[in-house]
């Protein structure tokens, strides 16, 4: 699928409207969810205050010492993944559990074998990001034989995994929020007239790649219904940057190149963003193009704010919440405790309206 582009593919409500409730179904219907909720007045940590309280080490019931297994998809090259882990080793670090991280490289065999040497070292939970929401089914498998709980963050496993919860944004939500605010931003400096699109992907068949696009295209389309009464979007393209700079920038350059009146690029996530921008500036597109994009990110947040970078809006995705969030799950199912199935961190929108406002340029992220 990767590199396969979708020629003058106009896409109407009625096949949106398909989408929507073919998708709808792919959510977890089971156990409850929660929601963070978040003033839009700040994207600092939300984990700052309650870090710098001290607490009760966390403990099983006899006694010991918790133990927590942290297989990561991949690490190197995204901030993103970074910021995960150390979201997760700052709060296991705060409630004086271990925390065991194995990065698996982007190599699906190589995570399943990971979780192996977790089981081996006999830990309470695992938490997961899976590099393959089906090909990690064989490490969830054994997992389940020895009856130590999953934990799934960032990105969904398949169903037959049996998380016990799935801690991550809401990315139908987080897709939703960017595609109303770049179909605003097209629509002032566009009208009503058919628009070109491009999106950039994380990965094929990837569920959080598939829920982002699907609220992106929902909420591009529902804003140009409302406002005009017709859907205006012509997708020319799909291609997938895995999450990176270095992979989004030629499938970014490929499609700018095909299409030089390109206008719009929905980007699945600010770190994919400077190979994107390097793609259009290499194309003449960089003044042409409306970007708009998901995770929220210190750099992307002071592109928002500049009229001139093209990028109207980001979607905050704080990956130092959803790690710090992951592992308090895990110690409450060690513990014994009721978790819901679903639990979203906040997800507030950056536009030029706030963007200098929740600048944090002390940020680490």
């Amino acid at each position: 699928m990767k590199g396969r582009t979708i020629s003058a593919m106009k896409i109407t409500a009625l096949s949106l409207l398909l989408i929507v409730f073919f998708l709808t179904g792919c959510v977890p219907m089971n156990g409850s969810t929660t929601t963070v909720a978040k003033e839009q007045g700040t994207t600092k940590n939300t984990n700052q205050e309650s870090t710098s309280k001290k607490i009760e080490p966390a403990r099983k019931k006899n006694g010991e010492k918790i133990v927590i297994g942290f297989s990561q998809r991949r690490v190197a090259g995204s901030d993103w993944y970074t910021n995960l882990i150390r979201g997760a080793e700052e709060e296991a670090k705060r409630q004086d559990v271990k925390l065991v991280v194995l990065d698996a490289q982007g190599d699906v065999a190589k995570q399943v074998s990971g979780v192996e040497d977790l089981i081996a070292q006999s830990v309470d939970a695992v938490i997961m990001n899976p590099q393959d929401p089906s090909g990690v089914i064989p490490a969830t498998n054994q997992l389940a034989q020895k009856e130590i709980p999953l934990i799934a963050v960032n990105s969904n496993v398949d169903p037959k995994a049996n998380p016990v919860s799935f801690v991550s944004d809401d990315p139908r939500d987080t897709g939703y929020k960017a595609g109303w605010e770049l179909a605003k931003a097209a629509s002032e400096k566009f009208g009503d007239k058919i628009i070109k699109a491009a999106m950039v992907s994380g990965y094929p068949k990837e569920l959080v790649s598939q829920y982002r696009r699907n609220g992106m295209i929902s909420g591009w389309t529902d804003f140009m219904l409302e406002k005009y009464g017709k859907s205006n979007l012509e997708l020319v393209a799909e291609r997938f940057g895995n999450w990176v700079p270095d992979k989004a920038l030629p499938e970014m350059q490929d499609i700018a190149t095909s299409h030089p009146d390109l206008q719009v690029v929905f980007c699945m996530s600010d770190v994919m963003l400077p190979g994107i921008f390097t793609a259009l500036n290499n194309t003449g597109l960089s003044e042409k193009v409306l970007i708009g994009s998901i995770d929220g990110t210190k750099e992307a947040i002071k592109k928002v704010s500049d009229p001139k970078s093209g990028l109207v809006v980001t979607v905050s995705n704080d990956p130092r919440v959803q790690g710090a969030d992951a592992v308090k799950m895990a110690i409450k199912v060690v513990q014994g405790e009721q978790i819901p199935s679903l639990h979203y961190i906040a997800n507030p929108v950056i536009n030029r309206g706030n963007a200098e406002k929740m600048y944090d340029p002390n940020s680490s992220y």
